[in-house]
């Protein structure tokens, strides 16, 4: 395995934003060390069928090479890939994979996706970053990252365009650093230059082979689910998710009235929801990456 000069295996920085993230983009990216020993991969919120510009506004200010992620390849230290209109960008182990799978939070690509396969498949080597934009794609997934001993950057919301996505991130996750843009390039050198404590490490067997050893026997059986089904069950998946944020909020509520029973019934009503929803993502990420869609051939829109 390749490693940098400290003698750390080189890790993964995952960037979201959305509104007024270009700018942002480009603050971090400029000032990110030439020697950078990690490889760095962005979603920014764009329209599916747009083309985008942006590898070349962020190639043109920053000293790493950066392109658009293509599906399959390998993910270099010192690289910086934009994720491409209209597919989520995911990792494993060492490839980036682009999925035309169903839009998260209104978009794709999508941040909570791509930080989720980071968390999962990269564990505490990750270092995830939220810039601006609106409403709160990239908060669950930073509670993925924190979860598997990774760590959490955060734009200090009194400097960002849109605060949304940055203020939900500080009320949702307990972040590492609150930065300005500027400041977080310099800031991710520092840290990708240090040792990482041991504790940080995720288990020896990631989480989609322990789901995918629980679902052999199954699967042989019955073959992987139709695109009707995964659908459905992506559906799923969001709808418990929003009823556990939705119950998480109800849960604050009562426990400021007082109503500390209340309060309590919400939150068991949080962990069950949620706990569902983890068992349907685990499952459905699990599964083969499906072929990539031929040129011209029709999928959903957002």
């Amino acid at each position: 395995m390749t490693v940098s000069r400290s003698g750390n295996p080189p890790g993964l920085v995952v960037i979201g934003a959305s509104a007024g993230g270009v700018q942002a983009l480009r603050s971090v990216v400029e000032r990110l060390p030439a020697d950078l020993a990690a490889s760095v991969l962005i979603v920014l919120h764009m329209a599916p069928d747009g083309s985008s510009a942006l590898a070349g506004i962020l190639g043109a200010v920053g000293r790493l090479p950066t392109t658009s992620a293509t599906h399959g390849a390998i993910t270099e230290p010192g690289h910086v890939y934009v994720a491409p209109p209209g597919h989520h960008l995911l990792v494993d182990e060492t490839r980036m994979l682009l999925s035309a799978g169903p839009p998260e939070s209104g978009h794709r690509p999508g941040i909570d996706a791509l930080f989720r396969s980071a968390a999962r498949t990269r564990g505490s080597s990750v270092v995830g970053v939220v810039l601006s934009g609106a409403l709160d794609d990239g908060t669950a997934g930073l509670v993925e990252i924190k979860a598997h001993g990774g760590l959490a950057i955060v734009q200090d919301p009194e400097e960002a365009a849109y605060r949304g996505m940055p203020d939900s991130a500080l009320t949702n996750v307990q972040v590492d650093h609150v930065l300005p843009a500027a400041e977080i390039g310099q800031q991710l050198g520092r840290i990708l230059s240090m040792p990482r404590a041991e504790s940080g490490k995720t288990s020896a067997l990631p989480i989609s082979q322990q789901d995918q050893t629980c679902r052999e026997g199954s699967d042989s059986a019955s073959g992987a689910p139709d695109e009707e089904i995964q659908v459905a069950l992506w559906l799923a998946v969001r709808t418990l998710e929003e009823k556990a944020g939705l119950n998480r909020r109800m849960a604050a509520a009562a426990r400021l009235r007082g109503t500390t029973e209340l309060s309590r019934r919400y939150e068991e009503a949080v962990g069950e929801t949620a706990a569902a929803a983890l068992v349907l993502r685990r499952w459905l990420t699990s599964a083969p990456t499906p072929p990539m869609p031929r040129e011209g051939a029709g999928h959903e829109q957002d």
